[in-house]
């Protein structure tokens, strides 16, 4: 039996907690991940859940607090579930997400959990100085100059889009070649998409964040590329996001350690408003499940702006 779950010190809970978003599809596992007479049990969204793969390669979740089946679908190489309130069998709400990686195969995978609450993890996500000053290095980051940045967002399915663009200050694109377009997509509970293009090769970047419970995030850095630059740089690339994500790591532990001190962030201007749309977003799809009334997208064309 593989186990994985929560870090130490962290106690599973016997239900979903309430302000975890309820009636989503979560990244579970990548299915190289799950192997077959090889269960694997991690903590979901404050249950214990059992993922099995049979001989035929079909994959069921098992909730073993409840002893209830899950909803749980295979698409592009991950495995997902579906948790409903309570950890209940639901018919899903949703559809799962599909983000068009280059042939649907992921390429590299890197998993780390985060001492935090989702709210938080996902503001690591939309916080535009997070790159930039937390993850501080060369390898993606050429110069310390701060540049303005103006970007011209839309409201997608479930979420938000940056439109195409040109990056302005990563060399990590220039990997790539050519003239490259970045399109980046944040949808519910915690999935954000960065899609590097040029006219040739396609590289998708997926964030996803599962929930351990309230005090814990699963952050799964996915890749999905059809350039061979990246597949000859993939000995590389392990270490360096084992780095990369162990920042994050870091900074949410500091960040744990002076909340005991009673402090409180503010969110102000556009460099917020990424992570207020977030919070938006999650309280129209509370209202609607609650009032079982379809979802409505509360948000609308925008253009911000920020020094990074």
């Amino acid at each position: 039996m593989q186990t994985t779950g929560a870090p130490a010190g962290v106690e599973p809970r016997r239900s979903f907690s309430g302000d975890l978003i309820a009636g989503h599809w979560y990244v579970a596992a990548c299915l190289r991940d799950v192997k077959r007479r090889r269960p694997l049990r991690q903590l979901i969204c404050g249950g214990e859940v059992e993922l099995s793969r049979d001989r035929d390669d079909q994959v069921s979740a098992l909730c073993v607090n409840h002893d209830r089946r899950l909803p749980c679908q295979v698409s592009e190489d991950l495995v997902w579930i579906y948790s409903g309130l309570n950890c209940q069998y639901e018919k899903p709400t949703t559809e799962v997400p599909r983000f068009g990686g280059p042939n649907g195969r992921v390429r590299f995978v890197a998993r780390v959990i985060i001492p935090a609450h989702q709210d938080d993890a996902v503001y690591g996500l939309l916080d535009p100085a997070h790159t930039p000053f937390v993850h501080r290095s060369p390898i993606w980051r050429g110069n310390g100059r701060l540049k303005h940045k103006r970007k011209n967002f839309e409201p997608s399915d479930l979420g938000f889009t940056m439109m195409p663009h040109a990056p302005v200050n990563s060399d990590i694109y220039k990997l790539i070649g050519g003239a490259i377009s970045v399109r980046i997509a944040f949808r519910l509970p915690g999935l954000r998409a960065e899609y590097i293009r040029n006219a040739k090769h396609t590289v998708l970047g997926l964030t996803a964040l599962t929930p351990v419970n309230d005090k814990a995030t699963i952050l799964r850095q996915i890749f999905y590329w059809n350039t061979p630059v990246l597949a000859a740089l993939k000995p590389v690339i392990g270490p360096v996001a084992r780095g990369f994500l162990q920042q994050d790591v870091d900074i949410m532990t500091h960040r744990s350690k002076n909340a005991a001190f009673g402090g409180k962030g503010m969110l102000v201007g556009d460099s917020d408003r990424q992570f207020l749309w977030y919070l938006q977003l999650k309280k129209a799809w509370a209202a609607a499940l609650a009032s079982g009334e379809p979802f409505s997208n509360p948000l609308e064309p925008a253009t911000l702006q920020w020094r990074t």
